[in-house]
């Protein structure tokens, strides 16, 4: 009962607050004017459509990474007795990095060229006897086919011959093999100086002076005695995710910002892009590599984070509005005019929509000023940068275009009554043009 009360009240004031405007408009009339409760135009922003190009980018994260760089690693166990560097010098390729104790392979290889010194003297002789040997068999055969020498005679030539061969073809065989055993040594004993096999920067040097460096790829202590990188060349490995990668080709130009500076562009260009995704967090991405085109004063140093604005598409004329002034409406929530039916029929349901969720649909949308109303124009949408987006169909470079503020384009209905803003007004706004 007192809500019927109060709402009678209410009812009552707002009779009352008409009634004494209409009372004081010239002529005295005591009709009601109910325009009076319609809601006073907004004040908008205006623009028509202007060619412009439009770059359409795509990002990500990624880090920066020498183009070349080198794990030194030993090759052969051997503890350290001398180390020629340390982390920022500059080396050349060949130079000596970190010597090894050399005295186990240096003695090695001795043994092993003292063993062919005697093998090749052994060989030596076997020749000898080989050549004594053949001419004795050859003796012997004269005299069998004269009857002279016994049978057995000349199956002692033969076998004697058999044997002096085979041990000329064995020591043959030990000389060879001494000799690669012998480039094994030596190899051994040049594993033993360990030298730069680029040239770079020394870089995470973590070898002393009597530690035992140990061969092959683990992570135990000795196994890494350092990196050589090439700080003159970098790049940036970066995570490219699995809706952008399609667009992304080797040899597209991008623009590299550093973490420490954000607002510096490096130029920089697409190197390549990994075939197959990588899931990490539920996410997919493709590793895309980015090459540094700074030239010589780029700020690039390896660790660095870094993010990357790769151009994927580009549109040099496009007809354009500023990116605010698109905005998505519910079909159920716009008349139905010929530019929506069009729209519609440019863009069909899904495949399985339902017929009752086709109210619910979002229609891409601008706004247009004709006499003094904002009327709604579905719209179709090239590229789009960071101020302005490409406008296929739905506008005309002759249409007034709704641009802002942006506030008011989030409310604006098919409709509404608008009145153009002072242009000085409009620009304290801040409204992005």
């Amino acid at each position: 009962m007192r809500r019927l009360v109060l709402s009678g009240i209410g009812l009552a004031v707002l009779v009352a607050v008409l009634t004494a405007a209409n009372l004081g408009r010239e002529g005295g009339g005591y009709r009601l004017d109910w325009d009076l409760l319609q809601t006073p135009p907004r004040e908008v922003e205006l623009a028509s459509p202007a060619r412009a190009e439009i770059i359409e980018t795509i990002s990500a994260a990624g880090t920066v990474e020498p183009v070349e760089e080198a794990e030194i690693a030993p090759q052969v166990v051997g503890r350290v007795v001398e180390v020629f560097v340390e982390d920022g010098d500059r080396v050349a390729k060949g130079d000596l990095l970190v010597q090894l104790d050399p005295t186990a392979a240096r003695a090695s290889l001795d043994s092993v060229e003292a063993r062919i010194e005697r093998l090749r003297a052994l060989i030596v002789d076997a020749e000898e006897d080989v050549e004594k040997a053949a001419r004795d068999l050859s003796r012997t055969e004269q005299l069998a086919r004269r009857n002279v020498a016994t049978p057995t005679e000349l199956l002692d030539a033969r076998s004697t011959m058999a044997k002096v061969q085979a041990a000329l073809d064995v020591a043959r065989n030990d000389l060879l093999e001494s000799e690669a055993m012998r480039r094994m040594s030596q190899q051994e004993l040049d594993y033993t100086e360990i030298r730069a096999p680029i040239d770079g920067v020394v870089a995470d040097c973590e070898v002393e002076v009597g530690e035992v460096a140990i061969a092959g790829t683990t992570n135990l202590p000795g196994a890494k005695l350092m990196t050589i990188l090439d700080p003159d060349r970098m790049q940036v490995r970066a995570d490219v995710d699995e809706t952008d990668v399609p667009l992304v080709r080797p040899g597209q130009p991008a623009r590299i910002y550093l973490q420490a500076d954000l607002l510096t562009a490096i130029p920089g260009e697409v190197e390549r892009v990994a075939p197959r995704g990588r899931l990490e967090a539920e996410v997919v991405t493709f590793e895309t590599i980015i090459r540094d085109q700074g030239g010589p004063d780029s700020p690039l140093r390896p660790g660095m984070t870094a993010t990357v604005e790769i151009e994927v598409r580009r549109a040099p004329d496009a007809l354009s509005v500023p990116i605010q002034a698109v905005v998505q409406r519910r079909r159920k929530d716009l008349p139905d005019s010929p530019e929506l039916l069009a729209w519609l029929d440019r863009h069909p349901p899904a495949p399985g929509e339902a017929i009752g969720e086709l109210g619910a649909r979002y229609v891409t949308t601008a706004f247009v000023a004709v006499d003094g109303k904002a009327r709604a124009r579905p719209v179709d949408v090239g590229l789009s940068d960071e101020r302005r987006v490409e406008i296929l169909a739905g506008l005309g470079p002759d249409d007034r275009v709704i641009v802002g503020p942006f506030r008011t384009l989030e409310e604006l209905k098919d409709g509404d009554p608008i009145t153009e803003a002072d242009p000085e007004t409009a620009s304290e706004t801040g409204t992005p043009p």
